[in-house]
């Protein structure tokens, strides 16, 4: 006689349960209004999620038995940012199914779990929001958002150091890098990526003492810089989806000259490491590694990459 699997059982056991709230539709179509798009639900459950059937290996913390959000799409989406955003402080973690995989993220941002998903098919996706631990039910909000620019709200955050602040700055028209100097030689070197690159990975040392006033492009532009380039980054090949980011000791900041001259600008998207990604047409780009405090350099890793599941 065939016995039921531990994971079925506790699986029926946690469906047997009320649910903590009933799973709240979203209808979601590409270019969705407004952006983020929210909806809020309680965390929690009794199914360990490293348990379900077809779960990664990174999938952590105690979820419901059925979804708190199903989002269905008849579009899909190039790209497309899932935050699971606490309301009470407590640790969450985040699972998403959808009709041929899923995925799970935890600590994506301090204690917040968010997820970048590429190249979704039209669908339904079923989302869980789980707790770390079995301590009840937990208040949380979703952000649903196609820009790559959204992070959680301060709210839930773990506390991070004290940092100095500085100025805020209206947002520019215009694409400029300030005190940055475009037409110098890189610091140090130049990257190549061409054939069937997936990871490429280069070090440095950040820093300087050139402010980012002046420095206008799309994300956070700020930190101190050295003038020319640490880095020229030529691409062979149109990339759909590519991430750049950098992990140091130091707070660091990120600008990327685009071969359009678009500039593009991040801090703080993994902790206190930058990064940038998304659609990345062929030619050269010119990166600075910054530091948010002036002149405090500090060897750093820049890495380019294709996988979405690279970050630090």
């Amino acid at each position: 006689m065939n016995r039921p699997t531990l994971t079925a059982l506790a699986l029926a056991a946690a469906q047997a349960l009320p649910s903590l709230a009933a799973a709240q539709p979203v209808q979601l179509s590409a270019g969705f209004v407004p952006d983020p798009t929210r909806a809020s639900g309680m965390a929690g459950g009794m199914v360990q999620a490293q348990s379900v059937p077809g779960a990664p290996g990174n999938c952590r913390g105690f979820i419901p038995g059925a979804p708190q959000q199903i989002i269905q799409s008849p579009t899909g989406f190039n790209f497309l940012r899932l935050i699971a955003q606490p309301l009470a402080g407590t640790d969450l973690t985040l699972m998403v199914r959808g009709t041929s995989q899923t995925w799970c993220a935890d600590d994506t941002y301090g204690n917040v779990p968010g997820l970048d998903l590429q190249a979704l098919p039209p669908g339904r996706y079923d989302v869980y929001v789980g707790t770390y631990s079995q301590s009840g039910p937990a208040p949380y909000q979703l952000l649903m958002s196609e820009l790559q620019s959204t992070m959680p709200d301060n709210t839930g955050m773990r506390p991070q150091p004290v940092r100095p602040q500085f100025p805020v700055q209206p947002q520019p028209t215009t694409n400029s890098l300030g005190a940055l100097d475009f037409t110098a030689r890189p610091l140090s070197g130049r990257m190549m990526v061409s054939g069937n690159f997936i990871t490429r990975s280069v070090r440095g040392r950040n820093g300087g003492a050139l402010g980012s006033e002046g420095i206008h492009g799309t994300g956070i532009c700020r930190g101190y810089f050295q003038g020319p380039p640490n880095h020229v980054v030529f691409l062979a090949q149109p990339r759909a989806f590519l991430r750049m980011y950098v992990v140091s000791a130091a707070d660091s900041t990120l600008v990327i000259r685009r071969p359009d001259g678009q500039v593009l600008c991040n801090d703080d998207t993994y902790s206190l490491n930058p990064g940038v990604e998304g659609n990345f047409p062929a030619g050269l780009y010119q990166v600075w590694v910054g530091t948010y405090r002036e002149n405090e350099s500090r060897p750093y890793q820049l890495t380019v990459t294709i996988d979405p599941s690279q970050h630090p």
